[in-house]
């Protein structure tokens, strides 16, 4: 999003030496890796990407000590995939909720390969940098190039292939952007349709909104932070925009909460895999589509029977499996078993900050928010668990 902030652009000019910028000289020395390095440079700059990762490649067979070939090995690779990086920046630099989240298929996959064969090098060279930084005896580089030189390259870069990486393993058809109110919208409808009938793809975006979460948070609470001390009067919201870090940080907290048919209690209120995918708040929490049933839907005059026997799930945790009122939408859209829950309000920071807690709660042998208070925070389903029945919650996670 352009706001008051540096820019993608302006933070790798700044940023001095970076993988986007598309030339760099080194010094020549008489030994091997030395020529095989220039040599790789000059190819890079003829546009022979292949032949300079080639050069790079060989630099670092003969000396792997030598930085200037891993950033080069990471700058040729792409090149190699992406015919011009800079686009990838511009895309990263749009008035999306998430960057990257409109790209269509081809692109995904073109910018996914790009980005992935660019830090596989480039995280090789962070690690002996930073390990040599510690403890020179270790000389696992030469430090001709240090990571203060391209730290604001590999913080893009490194965001960018959270979010790539995300829509790749979805085949793209997957799309994360927020709603008016802050809140996640999770578009899903095509995976869910075929889902239906192949319950692999619904445990394949489950795995990867785990590792979206994973990856953000790596992203979000070390890369970006540990690359902005590099950069002069930078922070990690200049790289990427406040925006974009605090949409960013919204996915981190809670993306989880939109897993499908997992048969597992998501969103923290204790209901089961209770939501339709229709677009409606189903259990009046203040959120849309979270936490679904992987069901199909059929019509019944003014109500709608849902899915009956394919999950076979007690989704209000009442002892009863898909008894009545879990089966039954009302025409205001609300489930029949949730018709007198007290509505919940997604901007309500408290109950948020609680839900999320109470999501995170997850080691049974060391619960923060027991039975009693989880009744008496959220209330809802969590009213019909037993000490006994409480127990189960915790299994699978």
């Amino acid at each position: 999003m352009k706001i008051a902030h540096l820019g993608l652009g302006a933070a790798l000019l700044l940023a001095g030496c970076n993988i986007f910028n598309p030339s760099d000289d080194v010094s020549v020395d008489t030994s091997d890796a030395s020529m095989l390095t220039y040599e790789g440079q000059n190819r890079f700059r003829d546009g022979e990407y292949q032949n300079a990762a080639n050069y790079f490649k060989n630099a670092i067979k003969d000396d792997s000590t030598k930085s200037e070939a891993w950033f080069g090995l990471s700058k040729a690779n792409l090149y190699l995939y992406c015919e011009s990086p800079f686009n990838l920046i511009d895309n990263m630099d749009t008035d999306a909720d998430i960057p990257l989240m409109n790209l269509d298929s081809a692109e995904v996959a073109m910018y996914f390969k790009a980005v992935n064969s660019s830090l596989i090098p480039l995280r090789e060279l962070v690690r002996r940098d930073s390990l040599t930084e510690q403890d020179p005896s270790l000389k696992l580089s030469d430090r001709a190039v240090t990571y203060s030189n391209f730290s604001a390259s590999h913080a893009i870069l490194e965001f960018a292939y959270t979010i790539l990486r995300f829509r790749y393993t979805n085949a793209s058809n997957v799309q994360i952007s927020l709603n008016q109110d802050g809140t996640i919208n999770l578009d899903i409808e095509d995976l869910y349709n075929r889902a239906l009938t192949d319950e692999s793809l619904a445990i394949q975006l489950n795995t990867s909104i785990d590792t979206l979460q994973s990856d953000l948070s790596t992203t979000l609470n070390a890369v970006l932070p540990r690359a902005s001390q590099y950069i002069d009067g930078s922070n990690a919201s200049q790289l990427i925009g406040e925006q974009v870090e605090a949409n960013a940080e919204t996915i981190q907290n809670s993306i989880d909460y939109y897993k499908l048919g997992d048969k597992i209690d998501n969103d923290a209120d204790g209901c089961v895999d209770e939501e339709i995918l229709d677009g409606k708040d189903n259990d009046a929490d203040g959120l849309i589509d979270e936490d679904l049933r992987l069901v199909p839907l059929t019509s019944e005059d003014s109500l709608i029977n849902i899915g009956v026997g394919k999950d076979s799930l007690d989704h209000d945790m009442n002892g009863i499996k898909e008894d009545i009122e879990e089966r039954i939408l009302l025409p205001n859209n609300r489930l029949l078993f949730a018709m007198d829950f007290e509505h919940l309000y997604k901007m309500d920071s408290s109950t948020v900050k609680i839900r999320e807690a109470i999501a995170r709660d997850t080691d049974s042998t060391e619960i923060r928010y027991p039975l009693a208070k989880r009744q008496k925070l959220i209330g809802r389903c969590w009213n019909n668990y037993s000490e006994e029945t409480f127990k189960t919650w915790f299994r699978n996670r």
